[in-house]
Order: C-alpha cells, then sequence, then structure tokens
C-alpha cells in the first residue's frame, strides 16, 4: 500500500485522545487554581471573622469592669449621702429642739421686783429694768437652714447619682445585647465560611486527583504514540527494502512453479 495509508485510523484516534486530554488537563489546572484563591480566601475571612469576635469579647470585658468600677462608685456615692443625711436629720431635729427650748425659757423668765425706791442723784434706786422686746434668735435659724439646704443638696445628689447609674447600666446592657448578637452573628458567619472551606478543598482534592490521571492518560497516549512513529518510521525506512524482498520472493515462486 501506499505510505500515506500507513496506520491512518489509529494516528487519528490516537490524536483526538491527546487533545481531549489536554483540553481535560487545561481545565483542571484552571479549576485547581480557582479552587486554591477560593480556599485562601475563605481562610482569611475565617480568620479575620475571629478577630473580630475576639476584639469584640476584649470590649465586652473592658465594659464589664467599667460598669463593675461604675456602679461601686455609685453604691459608695448613695451610701456616703444618705449617711449624711441621716446625720443632718437627726442634727436637724436636735438643733430644731434646742432652739425651741432656748425660745421658750427666754420668754419665761422674770422681771425685776415691783418693789423699788425711786433714784437720786445719790442712789441709783432699784427700780425695774428696761427690757427690749424679745427676738428669735437669729444665729440658730440661720443653722437650721443651712443644715436643711446642705440635706436638700445631698438628696438632689443623690438622685442625680442613681439616674447616672440607671442611665449607664441601660447603656452597658444595650452594648452587651448587641455585641453578643454581633459574635452570634461571626460564629454563624464562621459555620458557613468553614462549611464552604471543607467544600472547597474536597473539591480542589478531586480536581488534584482527576489531574493525576489526565497526566497519566497523557503519558500513556504520548508513549503510544512515540511506539507508534517509531513503527511507522520503521515501516517506512524499510518499506522499499520489504518491497523488493516481497517482489523477489513472488519471483522465485513463479520460477519455481514453471520450474515445476
Amino acid at each position: 500500500p501506499p505510505r500515506s495509508t500507513l496506520f491512518p485510523y489509529t494516528t487519528l484516534f490516537r490524536s483526538r485522545e491527546t487533545a481531549a486530554a489536554d483540553d481535560k488537563k487545561v481545565s483542571l489546572e484552571m479549576k485547581i487554581a480557582d479552587l486554591e484563591k477560593t480556599i485562601e480566601t475563605l481562610k482569611a475571612d475565617i480568620e479575620s471573622t475571629k478577630a473580630s469576635i475576639a476584639e469584640a469579647q476584649t470590649q465586652m470585658k473592658k465594659a464589664s469592669e467599667i460598669r463593675e468600677g461604675e456602679n461601686a462608685d455609685y453604691q459608695q456615692t448613695v451610701t456616703d449621702h444618705r449617711l449624711t443625711q441621716m446625720i443632718l436629720d437627726k442634727a436637724l431635729v436636735r438643733m430644731q429642739q434646742v432652739y425651741a427650748f432656748l425660745e421658750n425659757h427666754a420668754a419665761q423668765q422674770p422681771g425685776a421686783p415691783h418693789i423699788q425706791t425711786s433714784g437720786n442723784h445719790t442712789d441709783p434706786g432699784n427700780g425695774p429694768a428696761r427690757f427690749t422686746t424679745y427676738e428669735k434668735n437669729a444665729g440658730g435659724s440661720r443653722v437650721v437652714q443651712m443644715i436643711k439646704t446642705i440635706i436638700a443638696d445631698s438628696k438632689k445628689t443623690e438622685d442625680e447619682a442613681i439616674a447616672s447609674e440607671e442611665d449607664a447600666q441601660a447603656a452597658y446592657e444595650s452594648f452587651m445585647k448587641d455585641s453578643n448578637k454581633e459574635i452570634n452573628a461571626s460564629l454563624s458567619k464562621i459555620n458557613k465560611l468553614s462549611a464552604a472551606l471543607a467544600s472547597a478543598k474536597e473539591s480542589l482534592s478531586l480536581a488534584e486527583t482527576d489531574l493525576k490521571g489526565t497526566m497519566e492518560e497523557l503519558e500513556g497516549l504520548n508513549g503510544m504514540a512515540g511506539d507508534l512513529h517509531k513503527s511507522c518510521d520503521f515501516l517506512l525506512k524499510n518499506f522499499d527494502a520489504r518491497q523488493e524482498a516481497r517482489s523477489a520472493e513472488i519471483e522465485a515462486l513463479r520460477e519455481a512453479k514453471a520450474i515445476l
């Protein structure tokens, strides 16, 4: 047969198989690269989310410590002011009792005796002394008023401390609630990212296994192509000699037949 017709179908089939395997190899390599990038991104997202959770927990711990200190100060402030008010209340009652007693006692004091002698140029006499109109002790009234003012200021400070404590506690509870909500959302995100990471790793493992099989298939096809090429080269190289040998063999058979 002509040289151009040697093993045409086998060569064409092997070429198609090799081309298909090459395409598959390129596709798998691109898929593996994408999966490796995806895995890297997922790992970075997981680490970033874990860091945000750790930071939120740190801030929550600090907020708790600050709140504990503020509450301790509040308790001490309220205790001090209530103790001050109790002492001042007792002092106020006592002062009011004392000044009431002094006022009553002064109002009951007797005047000078009615038996008297008139005074002259040598004897002053023993006439009754002139009394001025009695007035309440102004100093005592100022002290009582001052104590009342201090008590009122103390109560006002206590009320302000209570209101401030309530606001701080409400803000703390709101912060802790929001932080816990954020942490729960982050944990949920980590679970989803971890599932996606596991899936990507599994896909990567399968793709790498598939690529390995494809590479082995290509090596086999290339080896087979090499063997076919060698066989074809051998046939082509020895074609003329084989044709001459075949022709000589046919001629010899003809001569033998003629002799017979």
